[in-house]
Formats: C-alpha cells, structure tokens, sequence
C-alpha cells in the first residue's frame, strides 16, 4: 500500500494536464500511485493518458463535475493518504517530502493543508525556494478556528479513511464543496497546516476553476449555513463557535461579491443570516462597513 494516492481530476485541460503530471513525476519522494480522473474531456485528454500516462491509472466518467470525480478516484485508491491536484496547478520537488515528514511527526494527522504560491506564469516560481519546514499542528480543524486556515480541495492531503467515513464530497453541485467536505471532517483527529515551504503553485488563469466559479460562490455559502442550520456537521453545540467563526469567515468576501455583481438581496440576506454570530465574534469591521458599501450599490 502505497503512502500517497494521487487524485487529479481533470476537464478539457490537457496543455496544463502534462505540466502537472511533469510536477508528479519529479517528486523526490516516490511512494505514492496517480490517478487521473477525466471528467468527459472532450480535447483528447484520454487519448493522451492512454498513450502517455506512464504508469497514471486513468479513470474516466461522464462529466459530473470535479467533486465526483475526486470520489471516483478516491473509491479506487489504495494508499493511506489522498493527494488531491487540480489539473492545472503544480507541486514543487519537495511536496510528498514534506508532507511524509509532517505525517510521521504529527502521527498521522487525518487532514494536512499545502502552503500556496500564486502564478500567471512558470518563470515566478524561480524565486520559490524550499525552506527548513515549519508547520502549525492542531487537535483537529475546528480547533484551527481562530487562525483562518481554509484548506481548499486542491490543497489537501486527507487520510483516506476518514474521508470515506464521512461519504466524500457532497453529491450536490455547490460551489463550496471543499469548505462542507472539511467541515464535515471538522472534529477527524489532528489537523496540520503548512507554513513553510511552498508546497503548491496555484495557477492564475482565464479557466480557473476558482475564477470561473466566483458567480455561484454565494450560493455555496447560502448552502454551507443551511447545512449548519441543519446539524450536518459535527460537534455539536460544545463546537458551534469554532463552526461558525469558520463559516462566517466564507461568509464576508461571498456578501461582498454578491454586491459587486449587483445581488443586493442576495448579499443582505448572507448578512443578516451570520449577523449574530458576527455580533459574538465582535466583527466590528464587517457589521459596520457592510451596510455603508451597500448603500453606495444600485
């Protein structure tokens, strides 16, 4: 059984696909498998693995969007971790390395986050050292609730047990499927955040995902608080406040991105949904100054 399974889902990408699978393959450290998901891609991404996947298990489906497809790869993985890798980002030399290290010294946490880099382009990543490593460890992700950590789909190494105790990413098509899968792992034994080094280089593109998804990304959020609302996540009322300092920190930039396309109802409606555990967090800034901005928002 291999340490690492790594899951990429993909969708009519396959220029990034092979650099990506390039960031895989270079890893210093090799016990791991890699399966690609393809999610109906239509730009001869299969054809691709089929003749140059090199050792890749390819998994195909029809597209059902990247929360299944991280399912189907997740049912058919064999190691004790699952390596999740959006199809357009890249791991440094150094990824599987530093999380193995993390592994060991924290005694198998159930949930480890990368630490980001942004770019546009492959020449940034140039001024991207690796660093002795530094790590912020917690009895579980709830008890992370103060630092503002998010552990975003593409950024997350799960243990693979716990993640199917909990069912995988939501069926539903919601745009904050990776927020829900993290909250429902919320009270999963021991959470790690890496600060240093770079482990992931998130690519800025035209067709992100992120940025292809920002119209719906409140309606995530809606989706989220109703889920709290109905007990979905666990810990119960010993655990609220760490929940809902989590969730209500999705919750500012979905207000205020509804306001900038002009859903005004919609954007009072986030506020007036997590005003009192705002009250509670005395989030003074955002109580006052949310109404101000709206006033000036036709």
């Amino acid at each position: 059984m291999p340490l690492f399974s790594v899951i990429i889902p993909t969708y009519n990408r396959l220029a990034l696909l092979q650099r990506t699978l390039d960031s895989v393959w270079a890893q210093r450290f090799t016990d791991f498998e890699v399966a690609v998901v393809d999610d109906g891609s239509t730009d001869g991404t299969a054809e691709w693995l089929d003749l140059h996947g090199r050792g890749t298990r390819v998994l195909k489906q029809t597209n059902r969007g990247p929360g299944a497809a991280r399912n189907l790869g997740a049912s058919q993985a064999e190691g004790e971790y699952l390596a999740f890798l959006d199809s357009d980002d890249l791991w440094f030399p150094w990824t599987l390395e530093i999380f193995t290290k993390l592994i060991r010294e924290f005694r198998s946490p159930a949930i480890l986050s990368a630490k980001l880099v942004e770019f546009g382009d492959e020449t940034e990543l140039t001024s991207v050292s690796e660093e002795p490593v530094k790590a912020d460890p917690f009895p579980d992700y709830f008890a992370s609730s103060r630092n503002g950590y998010f552990v975003g789909s593409g950024m997350s190494v799960l243990q693979r047990d716990a993640f199917l105790r909990t069912g995988g990413y939501t069926s539903q098509k919601v745009y904050a499927e990776d927020h829900d899968l993290i909250l429902r792992m919320g009270t999963a034994a021991g959470f790690v955040q890496v600060l240093r080094p770079a482990t992931i280089a998130w690519r800025r593109h035209a067709e992100s995902a992120t940025g292809g998804l920002q119209h719906g990304f409140g309606g995530g959020i809606r989706w989220l608080l109703e889920q709290e609302h109905r007990g979905i996540y666990p810990g119960g009322e010993k655990r609220a406040r760490e929940r809902r300092t989590i969730i209500s920190r999705h919750v500012r930039p979905a207000a205020l991105g509804d306001l900038r396309r002009g859903k005004k109802k919609e954007a009072w409606e986030l506020y007036r949904a997590t005003f009192r555990w705002n009250l509670q967090l005395r989030r003074w800034k955002f109580l006052a100054g949310f109404p101000l901005r709206a006033c000036f928002v036709r």
